[in-house]
């Protein structure tokens, strides 16, 4: 039977499929590069072809992750229907958080080895953010929910905040101390915005 030649890119996304689900279930550090191809079913130097490593197909993850969340959050930002309280609570529960499936590349970056990538991604997170969460507060601002002058600032200062207070990988939080920083939360960023009941830490702390 003559071999099928399939798509670049639907190669592409096959062989991260099957690595995002072998991380999930075997861990990053116990997946090999030959568990891979075997859950594709191709040679692995077709693997090769597509990635130099494995360390380089857990960036790519990673990036398409954030590609679909901005997406996601581009979609949000334009929506004419939306108040500016709506698409930031939207933003900030469903688009900003890493989602479950991520939780093996999340364990990869926490590892101290990592810590220079680590920032990398987070640095890149914030900054791809940052214009659609200045984009809604500052239509926050125009319907007079939220009372700032500067919204490109205050989008900066509570993605950064949101991305590095939270890491535990970073700081080392115990839960109870975790548990007192986002009770914290939902005032912090009332007076950031110059809003009220914007987020609650209940809702975040589910994410």
């Amino acid at each position: 039977m003559p071999r099928i030649a399939k798509d670049p890119q639907e190669r592409r996304n096959e062989i991260l499929d099957a690595a995002m689900e072998l991380f999930s279930t075997k861990g990053y550090e116990n997946t090999a590069v030959s568990d891979i191809v075997k859950k594709v079913g191709v040679a692995q130097g077709t693997f090769y072809y597509y990635f130099r490593s494995k360390d380089e197909i857990a960036a790519a993850a990673h990036e398409r992750s954030l590609a679909g969340r901005l997406e996601f959050v581009r979609n949000v930002a334009g929506d004419s229907e939306l108040s500016a309280v709506s698409k930031l609570r939207k933003v900030l529960l469903e688009g900003f958080p890493a989602p479950k499936s991520d939780q093996a590349i999340l364990d990869y970056l926490h590892d101290e080895s990592n810590t220079v990538l680590h920032q990398k991604w987070l640095v890149a997170k914030i900054t791809s953010f940052t214009p659609f969460i200045t984009e809604i507060v500052r239509q926050g601002v125009e319907e007079g929910v939220f009372q700032l002058e500067d919204p490109k600032e205050a989008a900066e200062f509570l993605l950064v905040g949101l991305s590095f207070w939270f890491d535990r990988s970073i700081f080392g939080w115990t839960e109870e101390e975790l548990g007192r920083k986002l009770h914290a939360l939902e005032g912090i960023i009332d007076r950031l915005l110059g809003g009220k009941g914007i987020i609650s830490a209940a809702e975040y702390v589910n994410k």
